[in-house]
């Protein structure tokens, strides 16, 4: 009781310090309380102490998750589809290992994806070996699962299918949107990749999302590959097991997304940093 009793009197104290406000405690409180005073001003100190450290622990962590978890499209240039490829510093992308594929025209490196706030299209970026050959003509695929099903193949899914073919000084790049189960939807070219002056090794292109037949928020699984002919039962794949699963825009949009981030985390910290004086 009497240790409680003081506990009493030292909060008082620490919150009329904490309000510039005076408090009084008379010589017999002081004295009788001394001892104790010994073990329970330290405790409520680190209480204090920890509170605060925590707070701001909090706000330094929902600091980061703003700046890191931004969405890529924001601390990467806009992205856009015309044969300059610095845009793509900063993009989702999955490496391929080097040698794997049939020949080295085939050879994939590094497959890029991507999207702009406010666009409905999905952008694609494929970077292959250097050419070692007179002919450096590549077809690259990306199959979409869009019904999520674990099949390619249905009405509702998609195949865009591109011919990158790199001349001397300018390159040719034709885009074909299929269905799963192939039939045509759109076709669209342009010089969108690099020439073979540059290197010969990356291609961008885009497709709608009415093309694809899906939703900004929609998840999809897809895979990508490049085959020296139009059949890609040997083409390098990318990856080369599974599928990669994506939402070009988060179910909650980028800005609901970081607020309920930002709200769990300050929830925590409310609940859990409280305490009971």
């Amino acid at each position: 009781m009497l240790k409680e009793l003081i506990n009493r009197y030292i909060v008082k104290i620490y919150r009329a310090k904490t309000q510039k406000s005076p408090s009084y405690l008379n010589f017999f409180q002081v004295f009788a309380s001394w001892r104790a005073l010994r073990e329970v001003i330290p405790t409520k100190v680190d209480r204090v102490w920890s509170r605060e450290l925590k707070k701001w622990q909090v706000i330094g962590l929902i600091s980061a998750i703003i700046l890191l978890g931004v969405p890529v499209w924001v601390l990467a240039a806009t992205l856009s589809v015309d044969g300059n490829f610095d845009d793509w510093n900063g993009q989702a992308n999955i490496s391929d290992p080097a040698g794997d594929g049939p020949t080295p025209n085939v050879d994939m490196l590094t497959f890029y994806w991507g999207t702009n706030p406010d666009d409905d299209h999905i952008y694609w970026m494929m970077q292959r070996e250097t050419p070692q050959s007179g002919n450096p003509r590549v077809y690259y695929f990306v199959f979409l699962d869009t019904n999520n099903n674990g099949s390619y193949g249905d009405s509702e899914d998609r195949r865009v299918e591109v011919l990158y073919d790199s001349g001397k000084d300018d390159s040719q790049v034709e885009v074909t949107v299929y269905t799963g189960s192939g039939g045509q939807i759109s076709q669209n070219s342009g010089d969108w990749g690099d020439s073979a002056n540059e290197g010969g090794a990356r291609a961008e292109w885009r497709a709608s999302f009415n093309d694809l037949g899906i939703s900004p928020n929609q998840t999809i699984n897809m895979y990508a590959g490049a085959s020296q002919n139009q059949n890609p039962d040997n083409m390098d794949r990318v990856p080369d097991s599974g599928d990669i699963t994506w939402s070009p825009v988060p179910v909650l949009g980028w800005i609901g997304l970081m607020v309920v981030i930002a709200g769990v985390i300050g929830l925590a910290w409310y609940t859990r940093g409280r305490y009971v004086w």
